[in-house]
């Protein structure tokens, strides 16, 4: 991502926190939520058993989402998890402070970029993470480089764990829908959708699943029952021998 563009996405957040679109007390649809809920119902049985998980929420803004996934450990009875997130606007993670306050660490929640491997060290995960999150992102991220931040997390997973990246896909229904929605909002100013929409470039989710499953990775794509929205599940396949019996 280059700088000019990190820069605009970051002004362009920034201003709808100050503008109270992403306030304290911002939550997520019920749809959004029953469909991540879904996700992880699915993805918890997989993790490690028996000890806290690390979670770590890449683009976390507000903290919403954080804070939805620590109510869902706590009713599969996961009590002790450890949240970390990072996001890029300052502004963001000011209030995910706020909101996860006496949930998660106020040093484990700070500024980062999706594209650069630092922002995925914390002190105390340096084992990797048991499940790494991210809804509505990678689309924030130049095409040409989409892929490469989905093999960044991944490369952060620890033995055992999950990435689970909720975005809309590209070559669907919905995406191709929403790409002349946002074309004609930004070159013949009609406002069929918010102008901050323009910003972002869907992923193609199913092609990124072919290519982790011939890259190793165990990878499954979930739709929503409306088919718009999708989550990308991957985990590390088991070895040869494993699979084989």
């Amino acid at each position: 991502m280059t700088t000019s563009l990190v820069e605009k996405q970051r002004d362009s957040f920034d201003q709808l926190v100050e503008e109270g679109v992403y306030s304290d007390d911002f939550d997520h649809a019920p749809a959004a939520k029953a469909f991540v809920a879904e996700v992880l119902a699915a993805v918890l049985p997989r993790l490690p058993q028996g000890r806290g998980l690390r979670v770590l929420d890449c683009g976390c803004g507000t903290g919403a989402w954080l804070a939805f996934i620590a109510g869902a450990l706590r009713e599969a009875g996961v009590a002790d998890a450890q949240l970390y997130g990072f996001d890029l606007s300052g502004k963001m993670v000011e209030v995910a402070r706020r909101k996860l306050s006496g949930v998660a660490q106020p040093q484990d929640l700070r500024p980062g970029n999706l594209l650069e491997p630092a922002s995925y060290a914390f002190d105390g995960a340096e084992a990797g993470f048991d499940l790494i999150f991210t809804y509505d992102a990678v689309q924030q991220l130049p095409r040409r480089r989409q892929f490469e931040v989905c093999e960044l997390m991944l490369g952060r997973l620890a033995p055992g764990g999950a990435a689970v990246i909720c975005d809309n896909d590209s070559k669907s229904p919905f995406g191709r829908r929403m790409a002349r929605r946002k074309f004609f909002t930004r070159y013949f100013g009609l406002k069929l959708v918010p102008r901050y929409y323009c910003n972002a470039s869907y992923p193609p989710l199913e092609d990124f699943r072919q290519r982790l499953e011939s890259a190793g990775w165990n990878a499954e794509v979930r739709l929503r029952a409306d088919a718009v929205k999708r989550a990308l599940i991957v985990t590390k396949a088991p070895p040869k021998d494993r699979q084989d019996g």
